[in-house]
């Protein structure tokens, strides 16, 4: 007869419950266990060995600032518009201390400096348009920024481990961006501003006849010029893209295994000086000032959120048709009973119960039916009246003999020698056995011959019986089970 894998292991767990459960009446008693002690058992968290990681995806948010010739008064990391960043990671080394990302990042960033636009137009001539009109020009400019690359980042794992979930990251990349940088040369796109040696702009020159009617005035926020194709100092139309080598250094913060935070500055060196249309070239042809001498600049601070949608986990919960224990796990508590009664000593309020004796399958103890405190299989007077009092037989006292122990004061006992000695349970086995030696019977399940029947072992001998390949008997699977436990 051949049973498949489902019965086998039904047969199994009935053949456990009959071993536990000698007495079927103490199924109900065991029904009463607490059912969440099992699942407990059942159900484990183990660590998911070699998990797929897959491409992470990375959502950012930030202030783009300008580095350049042209820079806002008391310029900071945060005083700029708004950049967003989009990105995928993916882990690198089987230790997973380096990174490989992918990204996009858009934004806008815009600057003025007074000081530089008042400079530019007192220098001495000024540009004129191609109607012979003179541009008053001006140092505002605003620029979008499209860039798509791609970094190497390094989490010094080497220094804190893998599982820190605090701990800094450092990247460095390279990438290629769009630019189109605009100027905000006409007010309300009529006239020019004017730089007044007080620091205000105006709308009519200072050394002009109307100077009287100047009005202090505010940028308009409208950048109407396109200062790459504008030629407005005389050089000509520029391309609008370039590269940049971003740097990247921050912290991570690990929420899950699934989500981290990330603070972080990315630092932009670029392949052009005109992200600001303004350069040395143009400097020394307009006896403008010289800002600086390295090619323009821009940083994105940024907070960013990372989620891990598609990796495996690292942890399981497992849910298992029976529980297999390892290490110091004692057996012998779980299952023991010591009086073969029936009721699991864990349950067995009278652990001690002779063999042979019914007993209460909610409690583990004879029975007592006259009441008298004195078991019935010890019970010498089954039926003594309601109330009586007994000697240890169960034997109701008479009023003389009740008599004579209440007169015998010397036989009492003070309550400050009596003495409180406290009962628990004694765990032993069904069966003995030689401690560390197999029984012959069984040396041929010890497959590995380390003189241990482990506990695939022991399944492997059960499935072997149901499937008829070993001539062991119903009796010979109990004793078998019962030295596995005695290990």
């Amino acid at each position: 007869m051949k049973y498949s894998r489902k019965n086998k292991i039904l047969v199994f767990a009935f053949i456990l419950l009959g071993i536990i459960f000698i007495n079927p009446k103490n199924l109900s008693a065991q029904e009463d266990y607490d059912e969440k002690y099992y699942e407990s058992l059942l159900d484990t968290i183990v660590e998911v060995q070699n998990p797929v990681y897959k491409p992470v995806v990375t959502f950012s948010t930030g202030a783009l600032s300008f580095w350049g010739d042209v820079q806002n008064e008391g310029n900071s990391l945060l005083t700029n518009n708004f950049g967003y960043k989009i990105g995928i990671s993916t882990l690198i080394g089987k230790k997973h201390f380096f990174k490989a990302n992918l990204f996009a990042l858009y934004g806008t960033t815009k600057a003025h400096n007074f000081h530089l636009t008042w400079q530019m137009q007192n220098a001495g001539s000024l540009p004129i348009d191609d109607n012979s009109n003179t541009i008053y020009p001006n140092s505002a400019f605003s620029t979008d920024i499209l860039m798509l690359g791609g970094s190497f980042e390094y989490g010094f794992g080497h220094i804190f481990g893998a599982a820190k979930r605090f701990k800094p990251f450092i990247s460095i990349g390279i990438g290629t961006f769009f630019y189109s940088p605009k100027g905000n040369l006409k007010l309300n796109d009529n006239g020019y501003y004017y730089a007044w040696s007080d620091g205000t702009l105006r709308d009519f020159n200072e050394q002009g006849p109307n100077a009287y009617n100047a009005r202090i005035v505010r940028l308009d926020n409208k950048y109407e010029t396109d200062l790459s194709s504008a030629n407005i100092y005389g050089t000509e139309k520029y391309g609008q893209n370039s590269f940049a080598i971003p740097v990247d250094f921050g912290f991570d913060f690990y929420l899950s295994d699934r989500v981290n935070l990330r603070t972080g500055i990315s630092i932009n060196y670029t392949f052009t000086d005109l992200l600001d249309n303004y350069d040395n070239k143009i400097a020394d042809n307009w006896g403008y000032p010289k800002e600086n001498n390295y090619n323009d600049i821009f940083t994105f601070t940024y907070f960013s959120l990372n989620l891990d949608l598609f990796s495996d986990p690292k942890s399981l919960l497992v849910e298992r048709v029976f529980a297999e224990y390892a290490g110091d796990f004692d057996y012998e508590i779980l299952f023991a009973d010591q009086d073969k009664d029936g009721v699991l000593d864990r349950l067995d309020l009278c652990p001690d119960t002779p063999e042979g004796v019914a007993v209460n399958d909610s409690t583990g103890c004879p029975f007592d039916t006259d009441d008298d405190g004195v078991y019935d299989y010890e019970d010498q007077e089954p039926n003594t009246p309601a109330g009586a009092i007994v000697d240890n037989n169960g034997v109701q006292l008479t009023p003389e003999v009740l008599n004579g122990m209440f007169n015998k004061i010397e036989n009492a006992t003070k309550r400050k020698d009596a003495q409180v000695i406290p009962l628990a349970y004694i765990w032993t086995k069904n069966r003995s056995f030689t401690k560390g030696v197999i029984p012959d019977k069984f040396k041929n399940v010890d497959t590995d011959q380390d003189g241990y029947i482990s506990f695939q072992e022991l399944l492997k001998a059960i499935n072997d019986y149901f499937d008829e390949k070993n001539n062991f008997t119903p009796n010979d699977i109990n004793e078998l089970n019962d030295y596995f436990f005695s290990q």
